[in-house]
């Protein structure tokens, strides 16, 4: 017998004994046979099967230590005070993290600074592709509607920002506030009538008590008193 250690790695397929380990299972002569037939193919199958769960598990490693990278480099971006700077950043983090949270904030934060610097337009632009991609159920969704509806009535489009309250009326919880401002945006467009209902129903909707009912956020008082004023102006 040879002194040299056997690599057990190495040993061939062909060298191992046709009668072992598999009879101490007690399985049936054909199960046996069949196993030692296609010991090849079954044992591609379990190393193919070994390697797409392995990378399944590292992928989502990646990604989770990804998704912290990103929040990281994110917050430091939006922490620098050169706004060039703070651009690049933003656009840099906005490419390489485009659907992570991450990314999306990004996103957000060049709009915000468009916004920042009076580029109106730029920023609308910027919001309505990143609401395009927003899923309707997202938490998100509502804040964008509210800040694209708000650039809207800056900029005088108010039959956009009216398409931009309806969508926001559909959220659960803000249909006080998209009430609110849909009554605004009607009253900038001279409908008096439709103002006037849309007012009605924000008094009805935050009646004391129903909006709690109803799962939406109450209004405080000072708000209501400013519906109350304008809805009672259009009735003179």
């Amino acid at each position: 017998m040879s002194g040299k250690p056997q690599n057990v790695f190495h040993v061939k397929l062909e060298e191992q004994p046709k009668i072992g380990v598999l009879d101490q299972f007690e399985l049936p002569p054909e199960a046996i046979t069949f196993l030692q037939k296609n010991h090849r193919t079954i044992w591609r199958v379990v190393i193919a099967t070994a390697v797409v769960v392995t990378a399944a598990a590292l992928y989502n490693t990646y990604r989770s230590h990804a998704a912290n990278k990103s929040a990281l480099t994110y917050d430091q971006a939006i922490a620098l005070e050169d706004v060039s700077k703070k651009t690049a950043a933003l656009q840099k983090i906005a490419a390489d993290y485009g659907t992570a949270p991450a990314g999306v904030w990004s996103k957000i934060a060049l709009a915000h600074l468009d916004q920042e610097a009076g580029k109106t337009k730029e920023a609308i632009a910027k919001l309505t592709a990143i609401n395009a991609e927003t899923p309707a159920t997202s938490l998100l969704k509502p804040l964008l509607l509210t800040n694209l509806g708000a650039l809207y009535e800056q900029e005088k489009q108010f039959d956009q920002a009216e398409k931009v309250y309806l969508a926001l009326k559909g959220s659960k919880g803000f249909e006080p506030m998209a009430l609110d401002n849909l009554g605004r945006v009607y009253e900038a467009m001279g409908s008096k009538d439709k103002a006037v209902q849309i007012y009605q129903q924000y008094m009805g909707l935050t009646e004391l008590g129903k909006e709690k009912k109803e799962g939406a956020p109450v209004h405080s008082f000072p708000e209501r008193e400013i519906v109350q004023a304008s809805l009672n102006r259009l009735l003179k």
